[in-house]
């Protein structure tokens, strides 16, 4: 499946009514979609169901070829920008090649599988079932002591067993299908995993439940540093990712996982991505991330998933959960985010493409999700949000929903510590934070946690004008950047206690991962500067916005739907009224059905909350409701006899 987990955002208002309509069809309607880079079909293996069609886009900037193995079908030339379907009806695996850089099995390679059909691989193969548990551990396969490479190593090991890797440099891909097998380096900093700027994936573990791999470095691939597709149990645990050319540290169509202890920097998309899960019954903990356009990125993942006590710095933007289309279950939703020191996410060097700019010199970013608690985190110094909730435009829109924001300290943004974008579904709400200023200004007034009005929609214009003012710059692929082969390299990272003697340690899902976590109070987390918050503007107590330009920028959001439907109300209602003729019964029923039109929206995203069209139906009937029955009211008292 070819996986933009990139954000779009929404570019005027006008959109807003036709997003929740009509749309360009979602990547899973044609199965999978892969993309061709240069030297690289991405993702290398896809399944999809028998009759459905797989689709190929060149995104690199070389001509490639999409030819299978036996010369059944074949693309012939394709340039840049050009695309390539085929049909598959029955089931089988079906491997092709790009003549320009490969050969059969050499070279620029994909798979295709169709149906229940094993992958091919060293243990027979496994399909996508789960896999029975071991009893105990098995052998342990030293590298180069018993094997001589990574991968002849992993094609040895047997579930339960362990492939521990000596110091070295070891220019190779791995691709892993045994399942809960240990890959472990005795020396983090001093086993790497080198892609030379030419293979894929650094450690590809495809359908292959409970693989864990520790204690290594993985850099320079075309692709990803480590990948698990399609698992049930995974743990990546004292991982250094650098300098991989989409992301570092990933996890895609998986469940029970842990990230801990590692680090990801030089990715262009993010450092650490779990995406298209729900539930996930995943942990992220004690990571790093910098030098990334997101550090942790995850599209439609959410169900029992936390990102937790973990330093995010020097990026384009810190955690970015969000919705899109083109991946599997949206919305994202109930994701739990605490105990994180976010700052410094302003990179005009760290290497993004033109999706990922927008979100520039944000700390916390949700789009289009729902049900997420961002709590007791410590976000300071970005050039535009400390935590922002957003909206997020693919084939549909995604408005926000139900979002809680609480006792985090914000400070030091550029725009505002607090957002809350326009449009928002209903249901958002901020409470007990520490900040200085917000869009809308007094968001703990507006949409204060357990507040009436938190329960209707709005948000401020200001913040998804801001992105999509980005957007349209990015469009051009002209933008502040820098390359992420050359990012800095990081300094030696701490390595895993007892690497060498210890057990194997299979991630065994309900058992092992994820690792249950105590969440750092936001007074704990390491700072430079005292944690206090200078405010503003503040009336009330309530801090409201760095100036009284701002807060009227803010009330616009709010101010100017309320005008609106009060007129229209008001011609409504006038027009019944000056009509003698109409009987006074008629009138009244009339009457009653104008007033009431504005609060058809909660009732219609009760029956159908988890739809965007209703939620934008809410939002469309709702914002100024209560302002246009006040001026209904007044009209009637006045002109009504």
């Amino acid at each position: 499946m070819r996986r933009r987990r990139t954000l779009r955002v929404v570019m005027v208002a006008s959109l807003v009514a036709l997003a929740g309509g009509a749309g360009t069809a979602r990547a899973q309607d044609y199965g999978a979609s892969v993309s061709a880079i240069d030297n690289v079909f991405a993702p290398g293996v896809v399944r999809v169901e028998p009759g459905d069609t797989v689709e190929w886009t060149i995104d690199g900037r070389s001509p490639h070829t999409v030819q299978a193995d036996d010369g059944t079908w074949d693309s012939g030339d394709l340039a840049p920008g050009d695309e390539f379907s085929h049909t598959f009806d029955q089931p089988g695996v079906y491997t092709y090649f790009c003549a320009y850089h490969g050969s059969p099995g050499v070279g620029m390679t994909g798979t295709v599988l169709v149906g229940d059909v094993l992958l091919p691989g060293p243990a027979g193969g496994v399909g996508p079932g789960r896999e029975p548990v071991p009893g105990g551990f098995a052998d342990t396969v030293r590298v180069p002591e018993d094997a001589a490479t990574i991968q002849a190593a992993v094609d040895r090991a047997k579930p339960g067993g362990m492939v521990l890797i000596s110091p070295g440099m070891y220019e190779e891909n791995v691709t892993v299908t045994t399942p809960y097998v240990t890959i472990r380096g005795t020396d983090r900093n001093r086993v790497v995993i080198d892609g030379g700027f030419e293979r894929a994936i650094g450690i590809h573990v495809i359908e292959a439940d409970g693989v864990s791999i520790e204690n290594l470095t993985v850099r320079n691939h075309l692709l990803n540093g480590v990948e698990w597709t399609g698992v049930h149990g995974y743990l990546a645990s004292y991982l250094t990712a650098y300098n991989n050319g989409d992301y570092g540290v990933f996890a895609y169509d998986s469940d029970w996982g842990q990230f801990d202890h590692s680090y990801a920097s030089g990715s262009p998309d993010s450092g650490f991505y779990i995406g298209q899960c729900f539930p996930c019954h995943a942990v992220i903990t004690d990571v790093l991330a910098e030098h990334n356009a997101l550090g942790y990125s995850g599209t439609n993942a959410g169900g029992d998933l936390s990102i937790v006590n973990s330093e995010w710095r020097l990026n384009i933007s810190g955690i970015v959960p969000n919705t899109l289309d083109s991946e599997m279950l949206p919305p994202q939703r109930d994701a739990f985010i605490a105990g994180n020191y976010v700052h410094d996410n302003n990179s005009t060097t760290a290497d993004t493409k033109d999706l990922e700019y927008p979100t520039f010199g944000t700390g916390i970013l949700i789009t289009g999700g729902r049900h997420n608690l961002v709590q007791g985190n410590l976000v300071e110094d970005q050039e535009g949000y400390g935590i922002a909730v957003l909206p997020n435009l693919d084939a549909r829109l995604w408005p926000t929903a139900s979002n809680e924001v609480r006792d985090n300290v914000v400070r030091a943004s550029g725009l505002a510590d607090l957002a809350l974008g326009a449009p928002a579904a209903g249901g958002d709400c901020f409470a007990g934070n520490d900040y200085a200023t917000s869009a809308p200004p007094a968001i703990e007034l507006l949409k204060g946690c357990g507040w009436p009005l938190s329960s209707i929609g709005g948000g401020d214009p200001a913040p998804t004008v801001n992105l999509g003012t980005r957007f349209l710059d990015a469009l051009d692929g002209v933008f502040p950047h820098g390359g992420w082969r050359s990012q800095p390299t990081p300094p030696d990272q701490p390595t895993m206690p007892h690497a060498v003697d210890a057990p194997p340690h299979p991630a065994i899902p309900e058992e092992v991962v994820p690792q249950r976590v105590r969440v750092r109070p936001v007074a704990d987390i390491r700072s430079p500067s005292p944690l206090t918050v200078g405010k503003e503007l503040t009336v009330f107590g309530f801090p409201l916005a760095t100036s009284w330009w701002s807060l009227l920028i803010g009330l616009y959001g709010y101010v100017l739907p309320g005008f609106l439907y009060g007129a229209w109300v008001t011609i409504a209602l006038w027009d019944l009224i000056r009509q003698d003729s109409v009987p006074i019964p008629f009138r009244a029923r009339w009457m009653a059905v104008v007033i009431l039109v504005p609060f058809l929206g909660p009732l219609l995203y009760f029956f159908r909350g988890s739809s965007p069209i209703p939620a934008q139906l809410r939002l469309m009937l709702t914002v100024g409701g209560a302002l246009a029955c006040l001026v209904v009211s007044v009209l009637a008292a006045v002109f009504g006899g």
